[in-house]
Formats: structure tokens, sequence, C-alpha cells
């Protein structure tokens, strides 16, 4: 008996042992990765917020650090990186900013003057999620399917002293036609762009409340001919498609319906010259879902 519990207690310590210990990068501004274990040693990368990382090695190397008013104890772990963004990456961070909890990615974009953040919205840039930004005035990116941009949390990070930073919002419809599940999406057509309006700050000048939309504003279009419609449906979804509205008196009734399928976000950022910078950020909103 005493033989099976040993093997059982070698088992257990082995699983142990082995487990991923995973953690997730709580620190505000990013974290960096170093080569080695000193605040003196290279820097590696800076991991975002929220990057997830798996503690491969514990040095015992206490490490108190000055955050504001608080002091953050901790000590120097070793880390792989668990994402495809910091390419798999291992070095040591201090583990003072680390937590347990997922922590769900920012969306970020940085300009040459400031960086637009988004907190908790699962989106990436159109084309290339790497482009540089710094030259660019606007911006595509696109929403993952069961996200929303409505009352998040927008925190605009200045690289250089500023008079003024102002957000505004607004948005695009355009026409779905659904068939019990598939959709065609009439996003090369017509819309509707409603006007744009300012955010309002939260807590800081820094930070911005995004627009929560009515059942009103998601159906609002402009006035359109229905047999001009049906024509346009035919010629950008077929046949099968026009036959579902070919009978339809309203574009927002039926087989089609009106839906957001664009969110803008301008920042005009003033520096203490007066001179200002304008930046436009376009999300694409899944439609017919």
């Amino acid at each position: 008996m005493t033989k099976y519990i040993y093997i059982v207690a070698l088992l257990i310590g082995f699983n142990m042992a082995n487990a991923q210990e995973i953690r997730y990068v709580n620190a505000d501004n990013g974290l960096y990765l170093r080569d080695k274990p000193s605040q003196d040693s290279k820097r590696i990368d800076k991991l975002v917020y929220g990057t997830e990382l798996e503690i491969t090695e514990r040095t015992n190397l206490k490490l108190d650090v000055q955050d504001s008013n608080e002091v953050i104890s901790g000590e120097w772990v070793k880390v792989s990186c668990k994402d495809d963004i910091h390419n798999n990456r291992k070095g040591y961070v201090f583990n003072g900013f680390l937590t347990e909890e997922k922590i769900k990615k920012r969306f970020r974009v940085g300009f040459e003057n400031f960086t637009v953040e988004f907190e908790n919205l699962d989106a990436e840039m159109i084309d290339n999620p790497q482009l540089s930004t710094h030259a660019s005035t606007n911006l595509d990116a696109i929403v993952e399917m069961g996200e929303t941009l409505e009352n998040k949390t927008i925190r605009i990070r200045h690289h250089s002293k500023y008079k003024k930073i102002e957000v505004f919002q607004r948005h695009e419809n355009s026409i779905s036609i659904s068939n019990e599940g598939p959709h065609c999406d009439l996003t090369d057509w017509k819309h509707y762009y409603s006007a744009w309006e300012p955010l309002k700050v939260t807590n800081s000048s820094n930070m911005f409340t995004t627009i929560t939309y009515s059942p009103r504003a998601w159906s609002k279009f402009i006035k359109v001919d229905m047999a001009e419609f049906k024509e346009a449906v035919k010629e950008h979804c077929g046949d099968e498609w026009h036959a579902l509205v070919k009978d339809s008196k309203n574009i927002n009734k039926g087989a089609s319906t009106v839906s957001i399928s664009k969110i803008y976000f301008k920042v005009i950022f003033t520096t203490m010259h007066d001179e200002t910078i304008e930046k436009v950020i376009a999300f694409d909103v899944p439609m017919g879902c």
C-alpha cells in the first residue's frame, strides 16, 4: 500500500512540475521583456497590456518598483510569450505587473504624436496589422463578430505636449439582404451617413466614451427608388437574392434590412504651436447577423 501511495505522490508532483503557469501583462503602458533578470539588461521587446505569458523559471531575485505613490513588490521571472505578436519570444520580466486573471487586449493604433486605444475591443487592422501609421490619415479596421463599438472607453496616449484633444464619432448605414442565415450586404451601393458627434470626456482629458446607438439610428437611411434598389440587389448579389426582394415595398422590411456597416472615429490633436493633426479610423461592422 505504501508503495502505491509513493507512486501516486510522484505522479502528482510530476504533473504539478509540468503544469503551465500562465500569466497576463497587467501594466497599463506595457512591460519590458529583457535578456537578463536585471533593470540594466538589454530590452528585447515591450509587451502590450494583456499579453499572455508562460512562466518557465522563477529566479527568486526580488525587486521593488515605484508606481506613482505605490511600491510594487515582486521578482524576476523567465517567460515565454504565448502569442504571435511578440513572435513567441523568451526573456525576463518583473512579475509585479503580471496577473492570473485573463485580460482582454486593447485595440491600439499608433500615430506619430499620439496612440489611440480602445479598451476591451476585439478588432484588427485590415490587410496588414503591423502597418506603420505614422504618415497615414485614414485607416481601416474590422470588428470581430459579436463585438460592439458602443459604450467603449477610448484613451489617447499623447507622445508630445498638446493644447487640446478632441474625438468625434459618426456611423454609416447600409442595406443587407438576408436569406435565413446567409446574407448579401450592399456595402458598395448607397449609404446613410450620420453627422460627426463629439465624444464625452471621462475621468481625464484624454479619455472618452463612445456613443451607444438607438434602434432608430441603426435603421436610418436615405430615400431610395425601390426599382433602383432591386436592380442593385440583382447586380451586386444575383438573381437568387433579387427574388427575395422583387415584391418588397420598403428597404427595411422582409428580406432586406438597414444596419450600421461602418463606425468612424476622428481624432483632432492640437499641438502647443496650434497645429492641428487630424486622423480618422474607420471600423467595418459585421452585418446581417
